[in-house]
């Protein structure tokens, strides 16, 4: 394995790992992983930019934000101006009261559990504009954070050993939002690949009527892009009216 292979698997090797860490890495972690491939000083910072594209967080890395600004869509606009004027009418909690409440929503106090929801419901917005501009509309990021959020406090009595309050609800509302994100970048790739096979279908039903001089048949054309007719049928479904297929032939 030549050491650009080599140096790949580990970086996939690394986010998969950060995966089961909640998605946050040390620096140390990074630089242990890597000892020894005997990187310089100046290539850490593309490792560290590379994890920051995969939404995995190294503690104590500062990237410079070069990402334009980009803005939101009229629709967004209009949700944020509504929920920011939500957040300011709701009542916020003083510092002190905050320990109390936690422990009483811990207990399962559903007071409790309410007044620590309007809290921070203006940390899940901050939280949520950190994904933005990634395929989903603020409203639905912040809608997955607020659900993340109701979680966190429900399992308040579970929480990890050691962990702060506020960090498990940061932990529950950051999950809720890159699970989103991953199914949306799921599906985009699943439609991705639909497209691709529809195009291959309606080239190759091309070729052949021109080859044959005829329509096509479906079961040909299984056999000629070595496809199960299960699968070529669902496609055929999709199409629609948009191709001409071998199934109008007598």
């Amino acid at each position: 394995m030549d050491e650009q292979t080599r140096f790949k698997t580990a970086l996939a090797a690394l986010s998969a790992g950060a995966e089961q860490r909640n998605r946050k890495l040390r620096q140390k972690d990074v630089q242990e992983f890597f000892r020894d491939m005997n990187l310089s000083p100046k290539q850490y910072p593309l490792v560290y930019a590379y994890l920051a594209s995969k939404r995995i967080e190294v503690e104590g890395v500062e990237l410079p934000n070069v990402r334009e600004e980009v803005p939101y869509e009229e629709e967004e606009q209009e949700f944020l101006k509504q929920y920011r004027r939500a957040v300011n009418s709701v009542r916020r909690q003083e510092q002190d009261a905050l320990q109390e409440l936690f422990i009483q929503a811990a207990d399962g106090a559903e007071q409790a559990k309410g007044l620590l929801t309007e809290h921070y419901m203006d940390r899940v917005l901050s939280l949520a504009e950190e994904y933005a501009h990634q395929g989903i509309l603020i409203q639905d990021l912040v809608q997955e954070g607020n659900l993340g959020l109701m979680i966190g406090i429900d399992t308040l009595g579970l929480m990890e050993e050691g962990l702060a309050w506020e960090a498990h609800l940061e932990g529950e509302i950051r999950r809720a939002i890159r699970t989103a994100l991953d199914e949306q970048e799921n599906s985009r790739s699943t439609g991705e690949q639909v497209t691709e096979k529809l195009n291959k279908l309606a080239d190759t039903i091309t070729e052949l009527t021109e080859d044959l001089g005829r329509q096509v048949t479906p079961d040909e054309l299984s056999v000629y892009l070595n496809m199960p007719p299960e699968e070529l049928e669902n496609l055929l479904r999709i199409a629609g009216e948009t191709i001409e297929l071998a199934d109008r032939a007598e």
